[in-house]
């Protein structure tokens, strides 16, 4: 064959020629993920739902809560103040979402469910995602 080596006979030298070969892939395996992509952590957020009706599923409220270089609790505590301000407004008949809470700068991001408002709050490196459901009736 032109340009191809052909593969060792002896069972050692092939042996060898295989671990060469699968040396660069199990190394690229051992790379560490960088810190900044590894670094959110997932928050439990079913005490900040509530059901449309008595009886039914709790559904509506904070879903997919998560913090970037921060703790569960201080997500928690945002989103909840972040809830309550939301749903003053909103019994008050104005859909109007807060913008900051205890020094978290919180913007729109895009989500591909209808009823609900994709929220990142921001503060110094310390970043609070999650998705608030809305019931629509």
């Amino acid at each position: 064959m032109i340009g191809s080596q052909a593969m060792p006979s002896s069972p050692h030298s092939r042996r060898l020629v295989l671990a060469a070969a699968t040396l660069p892939a199990v190394a690229a395996l051992a790379v560490p993920v960088s810190p900044a992509a590894a670094a959110f952590e997932r928050c439990p957020s079913a005490d900040l739902r509530y059901p449309f009706q008595e009886g039914q599923p709790n559904f509506f409220g904070v879903h997919r809560l998560r913090i970037d270089a921060g703790t569960c609790r201080t997500a928690h505590r945002v989103a909840k103040k972040w809830m309550t301000r939301f749903e003053a407004a909103l019994s008050g008949g104005e859909v109007r979402l807060p913008k900051r809470i205890e020094g978290f700068r919180f913007r729109r991001v895009p989500v591909q469910a209808a009823q609900t408002y994709g929220l990142r709050g921001r503060k110094d490196a310390t970043t609070i995602r999650f998705n608030y459901v809305v019931p629509n009736g």
